[in-house]
């Protein structure tokens, strides 16, 4: 099972070419693959991110505040209708990211998104995670605003 709800501190760095290859071949040895890479060398992250009509949520991150959200619907491998997803919100307080998501089926989470109303609930899924979701979809009245994808 996928951790729901976690805190960690995210550092986000540039880098060369040179110094990319250094790092994957001296810790290369010493990680292991998480579930998704295990039958392939990569795979894509696919994300939807959510904001209001006037883009609040992204300018506010932008500004560099001391507190800032964000909501997002993520897949790990292309997703299909049946496939499982998460939605998640990300929140970052003075350097510390919280993260709470829910395991949903993508329809479901395109209905849920769509709509603001909870879905029958499946043991997948993490109803208190769920239910925070729903306050900040009505606290900003969220609409898909990027699509973002990497491998």
């Amino acid at each position: 099972m996928a951790i729901e709800v976690f805190n960690r501190y995210e550092n986000k760095y540039l880098l060369d070419e040179r110094t990319l290859r250094y790092i994957q071949e001296h810790l290369g040895n010493r990680m292991e693959l998480d579930a998704y890479n295990k039958a392939q060398e990569t795979y894509s992250i696919c994300n939807i991110y959510y904001d209001t009509d006037d883009s609040y949520l992204i300018r506010r991150s932008l500004s560099k505040p001391k507190y800032k959200e964000k909501l997002r619907l993520r897949s790990y491998g292309v997703p299909y209708p049946e496939g499982k997803v998460y939605v998640e919100i990300k929140k970052k307080s003075r350097g510390l990211v919280n993260k709470r998501r829910s395991a949903l089926m993508l329809n479901e989470a395109y209905e849920f998104l769509r709509s603001g109303h909870l879905p029958r609930w499946q043991p997948y899924m993490n109803r208190q995670v769920l239910r925070e979701i729903q306050y900040m979809l009505e606290c900003y009245q969220l609409r898909p605003a990027l699509y973002l994808a990497y491998d």
